[in-house]
């Protein structure tokens, strides 16, 4: 079972139970050690993190690029660092529940990228001896946690 009951619920004081089961936390903190690792590279499985701002301006865009491309992975680094420390936190602050759902959100997007998927793909269409299944379960998996 991946949930106990509803994943998150807000408490009156403003801050949010997480329920999910030990896997989820685990996963999310490796998946995102491995993000980690490639946020500096030119990995094509990271263009939907770092899209494209001017399709119709080359320069434009790689200017943007320069500017907007640290900060990114700076924000997406600082998402790794908070989940790591909260990873066996039951009790979340709204901000470390953004960052829980943003990196789940990166993950999934870049997971998505790798594997070509789309979104009108269930696990229904998925064939256990498709090398991917693995990989499409776990993107399926992130989705569920940030829904």
């Amino acid at each position: 079972m991946i949930f106990r009951g509803r994943a998150v619920r807000r408490r009156s004081d403003g801050t949010f139970v997480q329920a999910f089961h030990d896997t989820i936390p685990e996963l999310l903190v490796d998946l995102g050690t491995q993000l980690e690792s490639i946020l500096d590279s030119d990995d094509p499985d990271l263009r939907r993190l770092f899209p494209t701002a001017y399709p119709d301006d080359p320069d434009k865009d790689a200017g943007y690029q320069i500017l907007a491309r640290s900060e990114l992975s700076d924000a997406r680094r600082a998402a790794v660092a908070t989940v790591r420390r909260t990873a066996d936190s039951e009790v979340l602050t709204e901000d470390e529940l953004t960052d829980w759902m943003a990196l789940t959100n990166d993950l999934r997007l870049v997971l998505g990228t790798k594997l070509d998927v789309s979104e009108e793909e269930t696990l229904d269409d998925l064939d256990p001896a498709d090398p991917r299944a693995p990989a499409v379960q776990i993107y399926h998996l992130l989705g569920s946690v940030l829904y």
